[in-house]
């Protein structure tokens, strides 16, 4: 078991149920996850990254497009009871019993979006004009309560995102960055990252 509490973490969120790319989300998180993975802070501890496209499965059991089909076959027929406990099960997590050996058992939390959120030290947040966000706006608000910087990867004029979502975003502590670079540069500057060698060189081979 490997204790995780001091390093640095991360939530990468943006829409994955309606995207004008069609990717459940993937496309741009695929693209920056190696970037932050190959980062290590001034412990050299690695960063740990949230990202729902990978956490999803754990939680309902099927992966993103399987899930957004049943989600909407469920509002067609009015199973408003699954629609209701797969919510649950996406925001809150879920928590079972793993046996250890006869007659006792452990409690075994998995987490949901709101605890990706609130054990996180920064947010990153994309979306595309085209996209129709709506959690990706509540994990931006639960961020902002809490303090917890949202960074924008930046894709269309600033005034085309909603006003209030631009006032979380500032009132978090976070911003705008006009491309996945500048982001990088600050988050190695802010966070003291630097480039984990060992990871890149095992990575290119």
């Amino acid at each position: 078991m490997e204790i995780i509490n001091n390093r640095k973490k991360l939530y990468l969120i943006g829409p994955m149920e309606k995207t004008k790319a069609n990717d459940v989300g993937r496309g741009w998180r695929d693209k920056i996850r190696p970037e932050l993975e190959s980062r290590i802070d001034e412990d050299g501890e690695p960063l740990y990254i949230f990202d729902p496209t990978q956490e999803e499965q754990s939680k309902v059991g099927m992966d993103s497009h399987q899930f957004h089909k049943k989600l909407n076959g469920w509002i067609k027929a009015g199973n408003n009871d699954l629609i209701s406990d797969h919510t649950d099960l996406i925001w809150r997590g879920k928590d079972y019993l793993e046996p250890v050996e006869p007659g006792t058992t452990k409690l075994i939390h998995i987490m949901g979006d709101i605890d990706y959120v609130k054990n996180s030290d920064f947010l990153i947040l994309r979306q595309e004009e085209g996209d129709e966000p709506c959690g990706t706006y509540g994990e931006a608000f639960l961020a902002y309560m809490h303090h917890i910087p949202v960074y924008v990867l930046q894709t269309m004029n600033r005034e085309k995102y909603p006003v209030t979502l631009v006032g979380w975003v500032f009132g978090s502590g976070g911003g705008f960055f006009a491309n996945q670079n500048q982001l990088m540069e600050f988050l190695d500057k802010k966070y003291k990252l630097k480039i984990n060698k060992a990871y890149v060189e095992a990575n290119a081979a």
